[in-house]
């Protein structure tokens, strides 16, 4: 973990040694990394079963996501038993609060790829429509672009993540308005059950990307112990 260390060490309970506690808090790190990238591999999969008819993609999603919901309950027990042990100050204590948040934002967006597999497994598959499954892809596709940036920006500690994320989430809100748009103005040839079931993933979808933007604020306070927007005090 490569945020910057300003707590007195004697403040510390050291029934770990300090190398030992920077590794811990770097496996936490790779952790938390490891699980982003399962999670968005997963969602990629979901887009895929989505847009292809890839009904055989249903259960390899469901099996993923039992596999992402284990690695929450171990890094949040690990991220839990170091905060009690060690009374950690300044960046190692943002550093882990952050974690307990992030790890919530991960597992929330492995289960809204669960919710899009479940809603095309309701509906036997969806219709084709030239417009909305374009549309649909393109949502997917940039949904994804956002939550990679979250899990690189997570790696790589980037300071203006928050602000970064934020500003490319625009892209998807602006798809998912016109994938909305079709799914109304094409209701009746796709039936009423399919433009439920498209909407209802539009907003899956789109909260995906709204959890990599809250990942992206994370680390922004991590590093700077500030969140986007926030007003210093004394202003």
């Amino acid at each position: 973990m490569t945020a910057d260390h300003t707590g007195p060490v004697e403040h510390r309970i050291h029934d770990m040694p300090r190398h030992h506690f920077s590794e811990t808090l770097d496996e936490i790190q790779q952790g938390l990394v490891h699980m982003g990238s399962v999670v968005l591999e997963n969602v990629r999969r979901a887009g895929d079963a989505m847009v292809e008819g890839r009904l055989d993609l249903i259960q390899t999603v469901k099996d993923t996501d039992e596999t992402v919901n284990q690695m929450y309950l171990d890094l949040e027990r690990q991220t839990f038993e170091t905060l009690a042990r060690q009374q950690p100050v300044a960046g190692d204590l943002r550093f882990l609060v952050a974690a307990t948040r992030m790890l919530y934002e991960l597992e929330r967006s492995g289960d809204l790829a669960v919710n899009c597999v479940k809603m095309l497994e309701r509906l036997d598959g969806f219709p084709h429509h030239d417009r909305i499954t374009s549309l649909m892809e393109q949502m997917v596709t940039a949904s994804c672009k956002v939550f990679a940036k979250a899990v690189d920006a997570l790696a790589d500690l980037t300071p203006t993540a928050g602000v970064d994320l934020d500003n490319d989430d625009d892209e998807v809100d602006d798809l998912v308005s016109e994938f909305y748009a079709a799914v109304g103005r094409y209701s009746e040839d796709v039936g009423l059950d399919a433009a439920i079931g498209f909407s209802r993933v539009g907003r899956f979808v789109e909260r995906i990307a709204d959890h990599a933007v809250n990942i992206g604020e994370n680390v922004t306070y991590i590093v700077t112990a500030s969140f986007p927007g926030d007003v210093p005090a004394g202003e």
